[in-house]
């Protein structure tokens, strides 16, 4: 049953938003009382993190690794990044607004993304390109999501995520110059 109440958790903030999730809501589409959402979730906050860790777990198993060459797979990793926060702009937010310490599927997407960077950029500092490359992602996703109000229509956001691309390896192009 936890599994389902996250499922239909997932499917309401990536319809409506996040910002318009509640446990009510929920319970509503599940057919619920509400109160039996807290039989397994304490509150919305705990029901959130555990959206969050099944998002990035399964995000994870997804997006790593791509390929042998560190380049690629970092450009192929962030494409999808970004692309999980077009998915769910609300998690975004979410997580800009928390601590991703207390997410132990974000600490081990990070991890994995620094081992890659150190691999591509040696004498950088992997954790500020790590922290540049994490708020590029959550910006430029966050501003597209807020100003395509509705349905995001499939060729503006080919076209975006074309310049997102574009953006993202001038960046990376800029980080091996350091």
């Amino acid at each position: 049953m936890k599994q389902k109440i996250i499922q239909a958790a997932l499917k309401i903030c990536e319809k409506e938003g996040y910002e318009s999730f509640s446990m009510r809501k929920l319970a509503t589409k599940l057919e619920l009382d509400p109160m039996a959402i807290y039989h397994y979730f304490d509150n919305k906050e705990e029901l959130t993190k555990a959206m969050v860790e099944q998002i990035f777990n399964r995000f994870q198993e997804e997006a790593l690794f791509f390929e042998k060459n560190s380049n690629s797979s970092i450009k192929k990793i962030l494409i999808t990044y970004w692309n999980l926060f077009i998915d769910y702009p609300g998690m975004s937010l979410y997580l800009i607004k928390n601590s991703h310490e207390d997410f132990p599927s974000v600490l081990s997407l990070n991890q994995k993304l620094k081992q890659l960077l150190q691999k591509s950029y040696p004498v950088a500092e992997t954790e500020k390109i790590l922290n540049i490359l994490i708020d590029f992602i959550h910006g430029n996703a966050l501003a597209f999501t807020s100003f395509s109000k509705g349905k995001i229509k499939e060729v503006t956001l080919l076209a975006n995520r074309k310049e997102f691309e574009t953006a993202l390896v001038y960046l990376l192009n800029q980080f091996s110059k350091i």
